[in-house]
């Protein structure tokens, strides 16, 4: 083997895999929905080729409150989840570009809800793990994908700050 059949193989398998991804439409669905239509095309497919695709049948459990993490956090390609507290109650509907597992992969923790499928169910998930390499090896991306997820955090904590406020008030409409 000369010298120059190195690059080829290696320009090669680049051209086929970028080919590969871009042709799946699973991917088409990731760049239509949060992280993936912030990111380049490029960061994109290294990206989705680090998610795991796995399908859920409507009425199957993710994870339930209280088990302990897969150090998992998923992305809903196609329907949706309800999303219930230890004793039950409902607290949400999350449909497809939401994320779930946030919690539990930041922070090693067991899980705090219940998520189950409300229909056919497609999510990404990534796993803690390949997070960890994709912030050793490409630490702009590993950072993009902080920004991310600490910019989901903040959306939440807005969202339970907001839905206090409207039971504090409702809750002294009461004592008027």
């Amino acid at each position: 083997m000369n010298k120059t059949e190195g690059p080829k193989t290696a320009h090669s398998n680049l051209t086929a895999f970028v080919a590969s991804v871009a042709a799946n439409p699973l991917f088409m669905r990731f760049r239509s929905l949060g992280i993936g239509s912030e990111l380049s095309v490029s960061d994109a497919m290294v990206l989705f080729s680090c998610f795991e695709e796995e399908r859920f049948r409507k009425g199957e459990e993710i994870y339930n409150a209280g088990a302990n993490s897969a150090r998992n956090v998923y992305m809903i390609l196609e329907g949706s989840v309800s999303v219930r507290d230890e004793s039950g109650n409902f607290y949400s509907t999350l449909r497809a570009g939401d994320v779930f597992g946030l919690f539990s992969f930041l922070d090693e923790r067991p899980h705090s809800v219940t998520v189950t499928a409300q229909e056919e169910l497609t999510v990404l998930s990534l796993s803690r793990a390949y997070f960890d390499v994709i912030t050793l090896e490409d630490p702009l991306l590993g950072n993009r994908l902080l920004h991310f997820m600490f910019r989901l955090l903040s959306h939440m904590s807005l969202k339970l700050e907001s839905e206090y406020a409207a039971l504090r008030d409702y809750a002294r409409s009461f004592h008027l």
